[in-house]
């Protein structure tokens, strides 16, 4: 009996108390707490580079579909639904005809899943917008492809909402010198829950 109360007290000597076990768990919940910030911030900057690649691969495209079409982008005059959705898709839809876009990945980004196929694109499958009536002459600097969201370039600073894909966060930029950018908001001398495209222009976009 006497061996049985030494190793049970022994036992006693090894073991945590509650009070220790708490403090443990504090510490854990901290650390976990500190830490869920930086994966998210990591994660979110893996998720614009993807988006980064994918506008600047699009927006090569539509140069391609400009270079091939005389010059210019095809949009209005070859459409015929009033609907900026339907008719940013049209123009997709259009460009997997002409055998310019052959997967349907780089159309994807935050917020939109691939198609299974390039025969299977809907507007949900898309990330992005288009702005229209561009010509290859214009300045480098001018927006191409953006994330979708906004529906005109009026001004260079763009009101983020909560409705955009990446909400308030910014936007992905593909420009006419063949620069793509994931922009900040509140960046570039950008109001608060803003992002500065540095550019003013008056053509709406074509949003899928």
């Amino acid at each position: 009996m006497q061996t049985f109360f030494r190793k049970l007290h022994k036992l006693k000597a090894n073991s945590f108390t509650l009070v220790e076990l708490l403090v443990v768990i504090s510490i854990i919940g901290l650390l976990a707490g500190l830490a869920v910030p930086a994966i998210q911030s990591g994660l979110d900057k893996a998720k614009q580079g993807v988006d980064v690649s994918n506008a600047r691969q699009l927006g090569i495209m539509f140069f391609t579909e400009a270079n091939d079409n005389n010059g210019v982008y095809r949009v209005n005059s070859d459409l015929t639904n009033t609907s900026p959705a339907a008719n940013f898709l049209t123009i997709i839809q259009g460009m997997v005809s002409n055998g310019i876009i052959t997967t349907p990945k780089i159309l994807s980004g935050q917020g939109a899943a691939p198609a299974a196929s390039t025969n299977a694109i809907k507007a949900a499958n898309i990330a992005f917008g288009y702005v229209p009536n561009l010509n290859t002459s214009d300045d480098g600097n001018t927006p191409l492809i953006l994330t979708k969201g906004p529906t005109t370039l009026a001004q260079s600073n763009i009101t983020l909402q909560d409705t955009f894909p990446w909400k308030k966060k910014g936007l992905v930029v593909y420009r006419l010198g063949n620069s793509a950018e994931f922009i900040k908001a509140g960046t570039g001398g950008a109001p608060a829950g803003s992002a500065n495209i540095g550019i003013t222009n008056s053509n709406p976009v074509l949003q899928p």
